[in-house]
């Protein structure tokens, strides 16, 4: 069985450190865009099963780029979570309207994006 990819494009570092090294010891492959341009480069090459993307990103909003994604019909099925440091209502019902089918606010429970990550996985 091949291992599932995950993107992540997210410009703190840090965060996409953890993440990575915790989805890589779940069994996961995992790709790091730090902006946009590199996201969907990443995008492009290895057409990824989920997508954790930050709605702050220097240049283009998350909102934009996942409508972008999902506007594409060669990635309309892949998954997309929000991660973010927003935690206003409207970020949560702009993100949904966005195509994103999971919020995960910063700092992250990892835990609980994990799970999130394994129940979309395995629908």
């Amino acid at each position: 069985m091949n291992k599932k990819r995950v993107l992540i494009i997210d410009d703190d570092y840090n965060t996409a450190k953890t993440v990575k090294e915790t989805l890589q010891d779940k069994g996961l492959t995992v790709f790091y865009g730090s902006n946009e341009e590199e996201g969907l480069k990443l995008l492009s090459e290895v057409k990824p099963d989920i997508i954790l993307l930050d709605l702050v990103l220097p240049g283009e909003s998350g909102f934009k780029i996942a409508q972008d994604i999902k506007a594409n019909p060669k990635y309309v099925d892949i998954p997309i979570i929000a991660i973010s440091l927003k935690t206003e209502d409207i970020d949560k019902h702009i993100a949904a309207k966005s195509g994103f089918i999971a919020y995960m606010e910063k700092p992250l429970d990892i835990n609980r994006l994990l799970f999130t990550i394994n129940d979309i996985l395995n629908k």
